[in-house]
């Protein structure tokens, strides 16, 4: 109250004016009292008004006599972070091919001179996947490489040339449903359907042979695991993996190149041997059904590429994949010793077979191991494979990429070794170098890409997980 009564009296002195306010130095300090006066008496009106509204607020939010009695409101649904994962990889690599001529006879088809290339590629990965509550995922991964080769994610620079910009594509896009109530059903462990265009649900029990392991399958899949048995010691599981995928959509009906994928796994895990850690034996089959590959996508002038080095004599592939795999450990690491037999049991085209002088080659076999696992700073894994693989065993635009010869892709008609190292350097960096040494399983000029040409590959990669 002291501070309001104090601008009329400021305000009289002016209006009175006596004898001394003819003074200029008095007059000015009378003024810049009245202005503070006013200043003042604004910010008390304003605190006064706060006060009354924060006592209001407070009026409103006491308790009611009967509120204990009324339901709460329904929580409302936001959009959050919770249960969001971002993360990718980038990879350097460098380089390198030594190709060998075989040919010694005068009109061989075979290159003619021995030559060396070296390149540096790059591959870079970034994804992002949610999960909605214990049911329901959805999630996408944009990686580089092109829209022409399902097989490889890598760009090459100084390709096409004077530091063009390098493209980005969508690798996985997919929508995932794992019931909550059938992840522990009695011997029922885990259900799982999926859609979309995602990570290849056939991978883990498959070899190069089948599949590289940048194809990312486009069309739906469903996996199951069941338990068996479950002792202290023994552990009996079967994994079943069931895919309809879309090969190449057509505008009829009858026409689309379709796969339909089939996989059973039994693993059985175990204590009995008096191991540290436990020994796991696992049996997988897998049988792929292609429907009107030959018709819709080999002879497809448009499609060419995907016939790769399959002959002419190739119609609908029906792929039997036996895969029996061992693990145990040896010092401490795990060793995975690994056989892979697979037959091409579909339907040859006998009007081409005249044509064709590896028609019969409809089979292919690998074996390998590997010892160690890199996975933290300090890990050291060791791998070692070799495959012959027929010209018509599996489809060529889906086996592994790197196992063939001078620069193309997706290879059938060869054998060969694959081996190398990786190391942990930290726990997100890792070095690995891949050799390969391969050759035509059956020279000819029929099948496309297959000189006779041993090829010698080396692979340096440094790689940072992010």
């Amino acid at each position: 109250m002291r501070k309001k009564l104090w601008l009329p009296v400021v305000s009289m002195l002016l209006l009175t004016r006596p004898s001394w306010a003819a003074d200029p130095e008095m007059m000015a300090a009378l003024e810049g009292l009245k202005k503070q006066m006013v200043q003042m008496q604004r910010t008390i009106s304003d605190q006064n008004l706060r006060i009354q509204q924060l006592e209001s607020k407070k009026v409103l939010e006491t308790p009611q006599p009967n509120e204990s009695l009324k339901p709460p409101a329904p929580p409302q649904t936001q959009v959050s972070d919770k249960g969001a994962k971002f993360g990718g990889d980038f990879r350097l690599r460098m380089e390198n091919f030594k190709f060998y001529d075989k040919n010694d006879e005068a009109g061989s088809t075979g290159t003619a001179n021995d030559r060396e290339r070296n390149r540096y590629r790059i591959r870079l990965r970034w994804g992002f996947e949610k999960d909605y509550g214990d049911d329901w995922k959805v999630g996408f991964r944009l990686a580089t490489g092109n829209t022409t080769d399902q097989t490889s994610t890598n760009q090459t620079l100084g390709n096409a040339g004077y530091f063009n910009f390098k493209t980005i594509n969508v690798d996985k896009a997919y929508a995932q449903y794992s019931p909550n109530g059938l992840k522990d059903h009695g011997l029922i462990k885990g259900v799982t359907v999926g859609g979309g265009k995602f990570e290849n649900p056939f991978f883990r029990y498959s070899t190069p042979i089948v599949w590289d392991a940048d194809v990312t399958p486009e069309g739906l899949y469903e996996k199951a695991v069941f338990e068996l048995a479950g002792t202290g010691n023994n552990k009996l599981r079967v994994y079943g993996t069931l895919g309809q995928f879309i090969v190449n959509e057509n505008a009829g009906e009858a026409t689309d190149a379709e796969l339909y994928g089939y996989q059973g796994a039994l693993n059985w895990s175990t204590r009995s041997f008096n191991t540290e850690e436990p020994v796991d034996v696992t049996l997988a089959l897998s049988y792929y059904d292609y429907v009107n590959y030959f018709r819709t996508v080999a002879n497809n002038t448009a499609s060419t590429s995907y016939l790769r080095t399959n002959s002419t004599a190739l119609d609908d592939p029906r792929i039997l994949d036996f895969y029996p795999e061992v693990v145990f450990y040896v010092n401490r690491r795990p060793l995975t010793l690994w056989v892979d037999r697979v037959d091409n049991v579909g339907s040859i085209d006998q009007t081409r077979i005249d044509l064709d002088s590896v028609h019969g080659q409809d089979t292919a076999w690998g074996l390998g191991f590997k010892y160690g696992k890199a996975k933290k700073k300090g890990d050291l894994e060791w791998f070692y494979g070799y495959y012959e693989i027929g010209a018509n065993a599996v489809v060529a635009a889906f086996s592994d990429s790197d196992f063939g010869g001078p620069g193309q892709t997706g290879f059938t008609n060869r054998k060969g070794h694959k081996f190398g190292f990786a190391y942990q350097l930290t726990d997100n960096v890792m070095v690995n170098w891949t050799g390969y040494v391969v050759r035509p399983l059956t020279p000819t000029a029929t099948v496309a890409n297959s000189a006779n040409e041993s090829v010698f590959r080396s692979q340096a990669d440094l790689s940072y997980k992010f």
